[in-house]
């Protein structure tokens, strides 16, 4: 009699453990956790690796962003690296009413800010004082670069629209080697800043000639 009591205790156990799981395994199933989960992580990774890896805006399609901002004509826009961050300064001139800078995002394109020019703040991280360096010195440094001007001038075209390659100096910067590169464009020109090891743009300022 002992014997059948104990078999059926651990068959009403077994069956406890079986109808739980499925209880478990329903609920997961009605509430989706398990399919809300996966894409949630998913969309977070993909939107990180846009922000590290995504492609930088060209100088081009900043502009096309910030006048959806703020309409007017295009001065001037800069390629700005701050506190880890990468952005575009596009100044706009707008009849009728005060200038602004549209800062955004130079990845995304996201709008940052818009500030009345009146108000903005140049404080450039980059100098370009015009020194020139010596021929030797430019071929000892070209030894120490992976990049040649060529390939520097290819990546710096590509930040502008119809442009051609004017001026283009090897020097070097903040304890690397840098291209930069002047650019004459139909709109204005262009300065281009390029890693000479890792072909990354550094720096992008584009004058826009004035049409009035």
């Amino acid at each position: 009699m002992m014997m059948n009591k104990h078999k059926l205790w651990i068959g009403s156990i077994s069956a406890a453990v079986l109808l739980g799981g499925s209880a478990v395994a329903a609920s997961s199933s009605v509430n989706g956790q398990s399919v809300q989960t996966t894409p949630t992580s998913t969309s977070q990774s993909v939107t990180q690796d846009q922000g590290s890896t995504g492609k930088l805006l060209t100088g081009a399609q900043a502009k096309a962003a910030a006048l959806k901002a703020a309409e007017g004509k295009v001065d001037d826009i800069d390629l700005e690296r701050r506190n880890g961050q990468t952005y575009y300064e596009v100044e706009i001139d707008r009849k009728g009413s005060n200038d602004v800078v549209v800062r955004l995002d130079a990845y995304t394109g996201k709008i940052l800010a818009v500030v009345d020019d009146e108000d903005y703040d140049d404080d450039d991280d980059y100098n370009y004082n015009g020194s020139a360096t010596s021929n030797s010195s430019n071929q000892s440094a070209a030894k120490q670069v992976k990049l040649t001007e060529a390939q520097a001038s290819a990546i710096a075209l590509k930040q502008v629209t119809g442009g051609k390659v004017t001026e283009i100096e090897l020097d070097h910067d903040d304890g690397r080697y840098v291209y930069e590169i002047e650019i004459r464009t139909a709109d204005g020109e262009a300065d281009v800043d390029v890693d000479a090891n890792t072909g990354k743009v550094l720096s992008f300022d584009q004058d826009f000639d004035d049409e009035d």
